[in-house]
Formats: structure tokens, sequence, C-alpha cells
């Protein structure tokens, strides 16, 4: 199926816009953890135990505490939540593979970023969808279409290349991974980086792409 007929089958509107749901998740560094021992701090997973993304502080709180599935909320000083992380495990490795939507090479029009990375574009549902591949990961960014008042999408593209150039995504025992992140900052955590290792998935969630790609670069 191609990235266009994925898309669409799994859009949903998001405060007036159009949201991806994706479901999948990935891993990198993974916690030791003891028979029967919850989650009790960030301190036990890859993940940080505070974050600052354009001077705003957030703070992890755990929010589910089993060690096999656990799930950590940022919230900010006025106890906002604007970003979470959680790990999910698999039966097995293809269970965790299947869950992450990773995309190869897709059909589009042709596009150059910034830095030289050749992508690909598709509009559908007065949106724009630019994909790439870095490594083993697949990029895709969201933007209105420039009809409905939405920047190049190529520009925004390019933005979100050079943020992950300053903020490296995971790169230890990934298998894949899969990120989707919007030009508007959204209500809900529609920004998604998505990493594998074996039977672990990992996911970092934002109503911003920024603090999804400096949060997934500060859990590797």
């Amino acid at each position: 199926m191609t990235l266009k007929k994925r898309f669409i089958a799994s859009t949903l509107a998001v405060a007036g816009t159009v949201a991806l749901a994706f479901s999948g998740y990935a891993i990198i560094n993974e916690p030791i953890f003891h028979a029967n021992t919850e989650i009790s701090s960030a301190q036990q997973t890859p993940a940080p135990q505070s974050l600052s993304v354009a001077g705003n502080q957030l703070t992890a709180s755990v929010t589910n505490s089993d060690p096999k599935d656990y799930k950590l909320d940022y919230n900010d000083q006025n106890n906002a939540k604007h970003a979470m992380f959680e790990m999910q495990t698999y039966s097995d490795d293809q269970d965790a593979a299947n869950a992450l939507n990773y995309f190869g090479d897709q059909a589009g029009t042709k596009d150059t970023l910034k830095n030289g990375k050749a992508a690909t574009s598709q509009g559908t549902l007065g949106h724009v969808y630019t994909h790439w591949n870095q490594g083993n990961w697949s990029i895709t960014t969201v933007t209105p279409s420039q009809a409905a008042g939405g920047q190049n999408p190529s520009t925004f593209a390019s933005q979100v290349a050079s943020e992950i150039n300053q903020h490296p995504l995971p790169s230890k025992e990934v298998n894949h991974g899969a990120i989707v992140l919007y030009s508007t900052n959204e209500s809900e955590m529609a920004n998604t980086v998505k990493w594998q290792s074996n039977k672990h998935v990992y996911q970092v969630a934002s109503d911003q792409y920024q603090t999804a790609i400096q949060l997934s670069s500060q859990s590797n």
C-alpha cells in the first residue's frame, strides 16, 4: 500500500486539521528490571527526568508503572501536559515491527531539502505529506496545503531535518524508527517519534515537533 493510501486510511480530525493515527513504537537502551519492580521515576528508563525546550521546562511523572508497558507524562510548571514517553513490549520482534508503520521509499513529487536530502511529497485532504528516509528511520512531515495558507512543505521539512541534525535520533539497538511531525502546533499529542528494538517499542509524542525530537534525542 502506498504512503498516500495508508495516510488516507488512518487520518482523523484533530483541532480542525488532519492528524495521523499511527500505532507503533520502538526502543533503544533496554532498561534492566527486576521481577515485579514497578517504574517509580524516569531514572529507571532511558528518558530524561526533565527537559527544556524554547525556555519551557518540562518534568516527567510516571503515569503507568508496569515495567513492560510503562508511560511518563511531561508537564510544565502549570501542570499542563506537553509530551509523553512510553514503552510497550510485544510478544515477539515481528509484532513490534508490525506496530511501527515504517515507510520505505515513496512515490510522489520529487523534492530536495536544504541539506541536499532527496524527498517526495504527496498532497491529500488539504495537507501535504513530505517523506524521506534517513538511515533506518522513516521521516514524514505534514503541512497544510499552500492553498489553505500553509507554508512551503519543503521549507518545513528542511527545518525538521536541521533540528534532527542538531538533536540526533536514538541509535542504540534501533531496528527501525518512524517519525510523523506537523508544521502547526497540535493540542493533542500528534507529533510522534517511534523506534523498535527487538520485541520492544518506544514512543515519544508531543504537541510541538521540536519537543518530540529533543525528547527522543535525550532518550538515547
